[in-house]
């Protein structure tokens, strides 16, 4: 049975790309408009709408707020939070941990650790040098708080976006909202500025916005390393799951498990087969594990995801026999999590060798420092890891558009310089920036690419977005 299932999203998948699958209607797509689909509900008008509340969206949309933009957040599942929360990725990576990220990771430090007990070590940037990570829920529990607390700020969720209002601008394309399917029916949302913080760039591409998928060849941005042809690829996808003792005495059967690190909370490293004595004198009963990798021919569809996810899940059956006889329950992350989808071309494309140089240009918005972490493609050791580098403005800004900014794993990069960026801290500190930008260009009546750039940088010191990197 599973293979028939299989074979059904294999040929839906399929259909689709040769256009057998009638697609839904939408808005406006760059010069395609449907103008006979009619809103049930009443248009919505903001400063700002964000698409997305994930690492990326939440932050944008928390600093549009306290700007005083009247901002609406757009999610599509019914729970906000993005990948801690629906891909059980609440390890946190990379670093500078400031604004936003700070306050949610110091909130789930005193209030939600797995032993109970605050890390009393855990510091003023929310870091002790050691591995943690907190319940996917404690971190909904603070994302929902948070937005609570910003009467700005709108939240919709159960609201995903079906279509982008695109209207011509000189040589420019404008974007003036999104519309979104609410119960079954269309309502639309008017926004001066609108943020893609999708993670999968779907805003900007129904915008008609020009973007990059898979790795680039070596050559095309001169970089010294990465592939020497280009091959379309993204980085491969993880299921993500949590194990549970669930009988008294139970030991983690690490030295049995097939593929499958875990993290402890806590913990200064991994988990693996030798540490089982010191695993079982440590005695934590829940762990956080990668569960297993694979590949998805194309993460931009849907189907295709849904197929990734029940090929790890047959890879997966083997260890799931195993945690259970051992007494352990595991809780399967919602969703499979996906490192790469678009990466929406802007004004700049960040390169490997910005990073490598440390380069911390003009029109910086963000810092951050973490290494090349590009799954699937050898990096030699000595070029891994690197120092801080800035995240330009200009990486933000979509070529030939208006009214559109992205947040997020989704700016303007190469595949290696997005491998990188990609972490939650730094998507969260892009966010921040894209929301403040959005705000000013909103209240100000000005373009995206008019704001003063050092205002802007300006506004960021205030918010302590600076912080921990010269």
């Amino acid at each position: 049975m599973r293979n028939d299932r299989r074979d059904f999203l294999a040929k839906m998948a399929a259909g689709m790309a040769l256009g057998i699958v009638a697609p839904s209607s939408v808005w406006a797509v760059g010069e395609k408009r449907g103008e006979k689909a009619k809103a049930k509900y009443p248009k919505l008008k903001c400063d700002v709408a964000v698409v997305g509340a994930g690492p990326g969206g939440v932050p944008a949309a928390i600093a549009a707020a306290r700007q005083g933009a009247k901002v609406i957040l757009l999610e599509e599942d019914n729970m906000p939070g993005g990948a801690p929360v629906d891909m059980y990725v609440p390890f946190i990576c990379g670093s500078p941990r400031v604004g936003v990220f700070r306050e949610m990771i110091q909130e789930l430090n005193t209030h939600h650790t797995i032993g109970g007990k605050p890390c009393s070590t855990f510091g003023k940037t929310g870091s002790d040098g050691k591995n943690h990570w907190w319940m996917p829920g404690s971190f909904a529990e603070v994302i929902y708080n948070m937005i609570d607390k910003e009467p700005n700020l709108t939240l919709m969720c159960g609201a995903p976006v079906v279509g982008v209002s695109v209207k011509a601008d000189g040589n420019r394309n404008r974007v003036t909202g999104v519309r979104i399917m609410r119960n079954g029916e269309y309502q639309d949302i008017e926004a001066a500025v609108t943020i893609d913080a999708t993670g999968n760039g779907l805003v900007a591409d129904l915008a008609g916005c020009e973007y990059m998928y898979g790795s680039e060849a070596k050559s095309d941005y001169n970089e010294p390393v990465g592939i020497e042809v280009a091959d379309g690829k993204v980085q491969p996808c993880t299921w993500m799951l949590i194990s549970e003792r669930i009988k008294r005495n139970a030991v983690l059967p690490i030295d049995k498990l097939k593929g499958s690190s875990a993290v402890e909370d806590n913990l200064n490293r991994w988990v693996t087969a030798p540490d089982k004595e010191d695993m079982i004198r440590r005695d934590a009963g829940i762990y956080l594990h990668w569960g297993k990798t694979v590949y998805c021919k194309d993460t931009r569809d849907p189907l295709l995801l849904a197929q990734a996810q029940m090929e790890a899940l047959d890879k997966l059956r083997e260890n799931l026999a195993i945690w259970h006889e051992a007494g352990y329950a595991v809780h399967l992350a919602p969703k499979i999590g996906v490192r790469e989808v678009r990466r929406i071309k802007g004004e700049y494309v960040l390169t490997a060798n910005d990073l490598i140089q440390g380069v911390m240009p003009d029109d910086k918005i963000a810092n951050a420092h973490y290494s090349f972490d590009v799954w699937g493609m050898k990096i030699p050791e000595e070029m891994k890891h690197i120092g801080p580098y800035g995240i330009p403005y200009r990486c933000l800004v979509p070529l030939n558009t208006e009214g559109l900014l992205t947040a997020g794993r989704i700016v303007s990069a190469t595949r290696v310089a997005h491998s990188s960026l990609r972490v939650q801290p730094i998507c969260s500190n892009i966010g921040m920036a894209a929301g403040t930008a959005a705000a000013m260009s909103a209240l100000q009546k000005t373009g995206l690419r008019s704001i003063d750039i050092k205002d802007l940088q300006g506004r960021l010191i205030r918010m302590g977005l600076f912080e921990g990197i010269k």
